[in-house]
């Protein structure tokens, strides 16, 4: 009796959350005992509220479509980093000491920039340094 209504509804909701679009629609109509003795008021209620709950489902489903390829890409994205990140640096200051001073190296126009700005450096300070002696 109750075990066969049970199986037939769980292999029911199997079928809506397995489908090929994700998540369908809610059941269209709710088994009640009392239904057939509702008020007009009551009906128009219940209609209500099972458009709102169904709009409310939509909306819900959507959000759910448009999140998870976005956690998907962030858990990838995020993992990649860690990897490539852990592969380069162990490359880098364990196998080759010439790349990592390669890397570290500094430009020729930073050190003729830097080499300026130390020799307007110092040419300020003595300038200031005259302005304390007048």
């Amino acid at each position: 009796g109750g075990g066969g209504r049970a199986s037939s509804r769980q292999s029911e909701a199997h079928v809506r959350i397995s489908s090929i679009g994700g998540l369908n629609s809610p059941p269209r109509r709710f088994q009640s005992t009392k239904a057939k003795n509702l008020t007009e008021r009551e009906v128009l209620e219940a209609n209500v509220l099972r458009q709102l709950l169904e709009h409310y489902f939509r909306i819900v489903q959507a959000s759910v479509i448009d999140s998870v390829p976005k956690a998907i890409m962030l858990t990838l994205v995020n993992s990649l980093q860690n990897n490539v990140y852990t592969h380069l640096m162990g490359s880098i200051y364990l196998h080759d000491d010439e790349a990592l001073a390669a890397l570290t190296r500094e430009s020729e126009e930073v050190v003729r920039r830097r080499m300026e700005v130390i020799k307007l450096n110092l040419a300020l300070r003595k300038a200031i340094a005259v302005m304390r002696d007048l």
